[in-house]
């Protein structure tokens, strides 16, 4: 059994950190912060409107390790995955580029400069969170769109938990600019079997 432990969380990481690929790591998750889970179900909504100011590197961080984290030492994370396949892929987008987070290391990695949070969403938002699944590694698409809500619910959770304002987005295809999804999808760079399924726009909510 923990030579199958270690060979599971081994692929994991394979997955994240290929050969010649250079992430950075963010500073280490706030594991113990937060409201009351009660407090934040209560202060969840969507939100819209936000403010221009740009989230920080540990902003950032924090988001995406309680979106889709490790919280184990077995190298199970903070949403379920049918089967533990853990099929999911996160991307963010900043005024930056484009960029794909490791939960193994919670790090990430710049993919390019371009600016594609546009394509993402119609709000006016720092930040972009997008929430993809490797269907070669789901146990079928029914399973990967429900693990997709489970994500989106931790997002609206700590955003609801650190002050932060948030909009998952399904009508990311439907931006015209976007030509149905297709200039995210080359932005980021991704391979066939790999799906978008949702976006959310992320920043601090405007007075």
């Amino acid at each position: 059994m923990r030579k199958m432990l270690i060979f599971a969380v081994a692929v994991l990481c394979i997955s994240c950190w290929s050969a010649g690929e250079s992430f950075v790591k963010f500073p280490a998750a706030d594991k113990k912060g937060g409201m009351p889970l009660n407090e934040a179900l209560n202060n969840r909504r969507t939100l819209r409107k936000y403010s221009t100011a740009n989230l920080s590197v540990k902003q950032i961080g924090d988001l995406l390790w309680a979106a889709y984290g490790v919280n184990r030492a077995d190298g199970k994370l903070t949403a379920p995955t049918a089967a533990n396949r853990q099929e999911i892929r996160i991307y963010f987008l900043t005024k930056e580029g484009a960029f794909a987070y490791c939960p193994v290391k919670h790090a990430y990695k710049k993919i390019d400069s371009a600016d594609l949070r546009k394509y993402a969403g119609v709000f006016k938002a720092p930040l972009y969170v997008v929430i993809a699944a490797d269907l070669n590694k789901a146990a079928n698409r029914h399973y990967a769109v429900m693990d997709t809500g489970y994500v989106s619910q931790n997002i609206y959770l700590h955003c609801a938990s650190a002050g932060l304002g948030t909009c998952a987005i399904g009508s990311f295809t439907r931006i015209r600019e976007g030509n149905k999804g297709k200039v995210l999808r080359d932005g980021l760079k991704l391979p066939a079997h790999i799906e978008i399924f949702l976006t959310h726009s992320v920043g601090v909510p405007a007075k």
